[in-house]
């Protein structure tokens, strides 16, 4: 079984459970702060992804870790994926877990890069027009990419809309190869 069908399945139940206990804002909480810590540190990363470390080592340190910042469910949790052999899929199970959350709330995410960061009128048309495409509330992460040149890229999901400069002129580019022309 692959690692994203087992992470989405560990996923699914913690959401079932954080749902019964009412606790579903603060497991997503949780496991922000997890990711962040994993994230930040490279030393915890490899320590989660050795094999060589026994399963009660590893419950031991987790708990001294982590009891005093997450809540007794999200620790609970943490604490089977170590007994199951499946903390290495750790970061994964997060994933899955927001995107099921935010897929029961509708809500859809997308990534926006730009040369330079846009204005506020800018954004909110973009995220206007993006959930005006999916006919779901888009929760937009912006970055910036210098590689552009000028112009946006917008990842949601699998689909891609590059506005950039550089994909503007090679779509002007393409036109003009292929029939000699530069007008429509």
């Amino acid at each position: 079984m692959t690692s994203f069908r087992v992470a989405r399945r560990y996923a699914r139940a913690i959401i079932t459970l954080a749902e019964e206990k009412n606790k579903l804002e603060t497991v997503a909480a949780d496991f922000e702060r997890l990711r962040s810590l994993v994230k930040s540190s490279n030393d915890l990363e490899l320590f989660i992804l050795n094999p060589t470390i026994g399963k009660a080592k590893k419950r031991e340190i987790f708990s001294e870790l982590f009891s005093s910042l997450v809540d007794e469910l999200t620790m609970r949790f943490i604490l089977l994926l170590v007994s199951k052999g499946r903390e290495p899929i750790l970061l994964e199970i997060i994933d899955q877990y927001n995107a099921m959350v935010d897929e029961k709330a509708g809500i859809v995410r997308a990534e926006v890069y730009s040369f330079i960061e846009m204005n506020k009128k800018q954004a909110q048309q973009l995220q206007k027009q993006l959930e005006g495409y999916t006919g779901k509330t888009v929760s937009i992460t912006y970055s910036l990419d210098r590689n552009l040149k000028g112009g946006f890229l917008a990842r949601l999901g699998d689909t891609v809309f590059d506005a950039s400069v550089r994909r503007q002129l090679e779509m002007l580019e393409e036109k003009f190869m292929s029939d000699g022309s530069i007008t429509n």
